[in-house]
């Protein structure tokens, strides 16, 4: 029977961090390093350096009601920055 899944608040030494289902805090550590190309195992940046939090209901409940916004502003700007490096290249610059 799988456990059930609740919603994480991970943040790496660096500051990044990253909203990530999973069923325990050390699984989504895992999950964040597989997301971003690091080796758990990494003393410095892997899973023993990061924090896992687990959120409030009121904390997911306000992050779902958010997350498609912030999802659009997200799409908006990939978009815009694909238009430049596509102008770039057109003219010939280098990126």
């Amino acid at each position: 029977m799988d456990k059930p899944k609740n919603l994480y608040l991970v943040e790496s030494p660096g500051g990044r961090k990253l909203h990530i289902w999973a069923a325990s805090g050390d699984q989504a550590k895992r999950i964040y390093c597989r997301e971003y190309g690091i080796k758990a195992s990494d003393y410095w940046c892997g899973v023993r350096s990061m924090t896992a939090r687990k959120l409030k209901p009121e904390e997911v409940k306000a992050w779902e009601e958010q997350a498609p916004t912030e999802r659009a502003t997200y799409l908006f700007i990939r978009g815009m920055l694909e238009i430049t490096a596509k102008a770039y290249a057109e003219r010939g610059c280098a990126v």
